[in-house]
């Protein structure tokens, strides 16, 4: 397990989220990820979230990849899940249809669930 760190650059806009839910800021990637954010914070049964949480490996195409999920969301009934954040213009993408069902499995071999949400889930 690793973690990403985020750092700001000319090709990305971060984004930082002020949490009370939480006590902290969260930063993120995106405008779509920051919205994200907005509806953890109001979700009834979510208690926590994170984002950019420890990554994990998983094997592609016989190459070690490193894949870090977008957040970490704890419910109430203590069950934690990864969320990946994504514009549904990207999802149609064999390669990442493909890698994400890689990274799916993983992180059920983990106890916990890889669930993908778009822009129109939002």
């Amino acid at each position: 397990m690793y973690r990403k760190k985020l750092k700001h650059s000319r090709v990305k806009n971060l984004h930082k989220f002020a949490s009370q839910k939480n006590k902290s800021t969260c930063l993120v990637e995106s405008s779509l990820k920051f919205d994200a954010c907005f509806h953890f914070e109001f979700s009834t049964s979510i208690v926590a979230f994170e984002a950019q949480p420890l990554g994990y490996e998983y094997e592609f195409d016989n190459r070690i990849c490193l894949y870090t999920p977008d957040f970490l969301l704890t419910h109430t009934d203590g069950t934690q899940k990864f969320i990946e954040v994504k514009p549904q213009r990207k999802i149609a993408d064999e390669d990442f249809r493909a890698r994400f069902i890689e990274k799916q499995s993983i992180a059920k071999q983990g106890g916990r669930d890889l669930i993908l949400v778009t822009d129109l889930a939002l």
